[in-house]
């Protein structure tokens, strides 16, 4: 694990979401994440998506929601302040052809990270409030949705064509893989890890010919078709 200074932070209204940009630039790409622990405890550090590295002004940033203890403290840090990371990890996403982009909650990290740098056909993007996507809104062609209106309607509704890159909660990356679609849908998929490299084995997905893959090593971007979706859900 690396110590890297914190260059600064902005928050949601509520606090729920933060930007967080660190000193660190390593060469990332859209896809990839970094180990990251802050303090004693909790010992185990915990995976988060690149939001954004900056090369020319050495700074990667992650998008972080409180949920727990940990992300409680990142969501707390100030400039100035350390925090611990291992990195890039993970397979870089492929670049596609004009893909659709179908992120929920911060799902979109990854997935703003593509968009920054990749063409891309169209954009949804589904929050847990209003809030939150207000806070996340950073796209003009971005067709969003919060609370109890799900991503993935809005996303049938619009009947796009070509190939899928989404992130978000499982089930919702399970109905994605379920659309009646010619071209591919790939799913990039969350797990909680201690490790980020294999050797925990806490991060597995069976696909559907019975073989055992790992999020950190294999992923996190899978083959929406060939998940066992009933093995992982």
């Amino acid at each position: 694990m690396k110590n890297v200074l914190v260059e600064s932070v902005s928050k949601s209204d509520r606090s729920t979401l933060a930007l967080i940009s660190v000193r660190h630039a390593c060469g990332s790409s859209p896809g990839q994440f970094y180990m990251i622990r802050i303090g004693d405890f909790p010992v185990v550090p915990r995976p988060y998506s690149v939001f954004l590295e900056e090369p020319e002004k050495g700074l990667t940033t992650f998008l972080v929601k409180k949920r727990g203890l940990q992300t409680s403290r990142l969501t707390k840090l100030k400039p100035g302040d350390t925090l611990e990371l291992r990195g890039p990890l993970g397979r870089p996403f492929p670049v596609l052809n004009h893909p659709v982009l179908v992120a929920g909650g911060c799902g979109f990290a990854p997935l703003h990270y593509y968009a920054t740098i990749h063409e891309y056909s169209s954009f949804f993007l589904g929050t847990e409030t209003e809030e939150e996507l207000a806070f996340l809104r950073l796209f003009q062609n971005m067709d969003t949705c919060y609370g109890d209106e799900l991503v993935t309607d809005l996303f049938l509704r619009a009947n796009t064509d070509g190939p899928v890159i989404s992130c978000g909660p499982s089930r919702m990356l399970r109905t994605l893989s379920r659309a009646d679609r010619p071209t591919p849908v790939y799913v990039s998929l969350e797990s909680r890890m201690a490790c980020g490299t294999g050797m925990c084995l806490g991060c597995p997905v069976k696909t559907r010919n019975g073989e055992i893959k790992f999020v950190c090593k294999d992923g996190p971007l899978f083959d929406a078709r060939e998940v066992d979706w009933d093995w992982l859900t």
